[in-house]
């Protein structure tokens, strides 16, 4: 027994074919059945034309990040959670904007090093603003990404920017096409020092 492609399925059941017992089996276990409480997997990509609930829960994942600048994040990776899991200067880049790709980056250690989040072309960048606040003195504030959307880069040094652990960015997918403000930003960082400062820059 085995799943078998549409045109695999097709080319058993044709006019005047006799399918064997095999193929019948074939044939079921290709199909999503609506009472079976087993496990089933879907590889495909899922079109819904109304809404979608999900009543067993949703976890799309954790990656996390090594200190470098080789890390990525791609379209396959929406919806998980994105650990910048070292102390060390750690940079992650975007993929291709898509609308509805969505990214939720937390900081696990206080950053030693600069934490970088980049787009994947330069200036098409970030809409949004995050809150920043000191740990080690009473002041808040909250800071926006230029309104021309052209800031590509978030930092976070592990000082007045953010970096803090608990530090957390999450990044929406609001175009199709790479361009400025594609990349809708809403976060709460915590940073270290007496001020507090943006975290949002140009390259």
């Amino acid at each position: 027994m085995a799943t078998k492609t549409k045109p695999q399925l097709k080319s058993m059941f044709k006019g005047g074919d006799e399918p064997t017992t095999e193929q019948y089996r074939d044939l079921i276990d290709s199909a999503f059945n609506l009472t079976d409480t087993a496990a089933q997997s879907l590889t495909s990509d899922i079109t819904t034309a109304g809404s979608l609930t999900i009543t067993g829960g949703n976890n799309a994942g954790v990656k996390f990040l090594v200190a470098g600048a080789a890390n990525v994040v791609t379209a396959a990776d929406s919806g998980k959670i994105i650990v910048f899991n070292v102390a060390d200067a750690t940079l992650c880049t975007l993929p291709e904007p898509q609308i509805g790709l969505k990214y939720t980056f937390v900081t696990k250690i206080l950053a030693t090093g600069d934490h970088e989040i980049q787009a994947k072309n330069n200036g098409h960048g970030f809409l949004g603003g995050v809150t920043v606040t000191s740990t080690t003195a009473a002041k808040a504030d909250f800071f926006s990404a230029n309104a021309n959307g052209a800031d590509d880069f978030i930092t976070q040094t592990g000082g007045t920017n953010g970096g803090g652990p608990g530090s957390i960015i999450t990044i929406t997918g609001i175009a199709d096409t790479s361009g400025a403000g594609c990349w809708l930003v809403a976060g709460n960082l915590g940073a270290v020092g007496s001020t507090t400062a943006t975290p949002f820059a140009t390259s």
